[in-house]
C-alpha cells in the first residue's frame, strides 16, 4: 500500500491534472462539446497507454536507442517550449485556426500533441515509471504501480471533463486570457525541464 500510495501522488503530482486541463480548456477553445471530450478521450488513452509501454519496456528501449533520460527531458521541453509559444501568440485561438487550416486541420491532433505527450506522459512521468517499476520486483508491487498510474490519469480525465463547465462560465475571451497565463506557465516548465536535463548530463 506504500507502494502505491508513493506512485499515486508522484504521478499524479507530476502530471498536474488542474494544469493539463487549464491547457486542455485553452486548446479546445471553440471546439464542439462532443469533439473537445473526444479529444480528453484519445489523450488519456494515448498517454496511459504510452506510460504502460515505458513501465514495460522503457528502460530496454532507452538503452537499445543509446538514449539518457537527460536527452528525453531536454526534447520534451523543446516540443512544450513551441507549443507555449503558439499559445502566447494565439495560434491556437479558434478564430487564428479558422483563418489558417495549417495550425491544426485535425483538431484530433492535439490530443496526441502536446495533450497526451508530453503533458500526461512527459519525460518526467516516464522517468518517474521507469524508476518506480524498476524498484519494483514482485510482480504484485508492479500492479500496484500500474493501478495508481491508472488512476493518475483517470484524475486528469475528470479534470478535463470538469474544466468544460468552466469554459461556458469563462466564456471565449476568459478561455483566451487563461490561454496565454497557461502559456507562460508551460513555456517556464519547458524551460525547466530542459534545465534538469542539461544539469543531468553536466553531472
Amino acid at each position: 500500500m506504500e507502494l502505491f500510495l508513493t506512485a499515486l501522488v508522484t504521478l499524479t503530482v507530476i502530471i498536474d491534472p488542474l494544469g493539463t486541463a487549464a491547457i486542455y480548456a485553452a486548446l479546445t477553445n471553440g471546439t464542439p462539446h462532443d469533439e473537445a471530450e473526444a479529444i480528453a478521450k484519445k489523450a488519456c488513452l494515448v498517454g496511459g497507454g504510452v506510460l504502460l509501454f515505458f513501465g514495460l519496456m522503457g528502460t530496454s528501449v532507452l538503452s537499445l536507442l543509446g538514449i539518457s533520460l537527460e536527452a528525453f527531458r531536454i526534447a520534451g521541453g523543446l516540443l512544450l517550449f513551441v507549443i507555449a509559444f503558439r499559445m502566447l501568440m494565439g495560434a491556437h485561438d479558434q478564430q487564428t485556426i479558422q483563418k489558417d487550416g495549417s495550425v491544426y486541420s485535425d483538431r484530433g491532433d492535439i490530443a496526441v500533441f502536446p495533450l497526451a505527450i508530453p503533458l500526461l506522459s512527459g519525460p518526467g512521468c516516464i522517468t518517474a515509471i521507469i524508476l518506480l517499476i524498476n524498484k519494483s520486483h514482485a510482480w504484485f508491487d508492479q500492479l500496484q504501480v500500474y493501478v495508481a498510474m491508472v488512476i493518475a490519469v483517470l484524475i486528469s480525465y475528470a479534470s478535463m471533463k470538469a474544466v468544460q463547465r468552466l469554459k461556458k462560465v469563462l466564456g471565449n475571451g476568459g478561455i483566451q486570457i487563461m490561454a496565454r497565463l497557461m502559456g507562460i506557465l508551460l513555456a517556464a516548465l519547458a524551460i525547466q525541464f530542459i534545465a534538469d536535463g542539461v544539469r543531468g548530463i553536466i553531472h
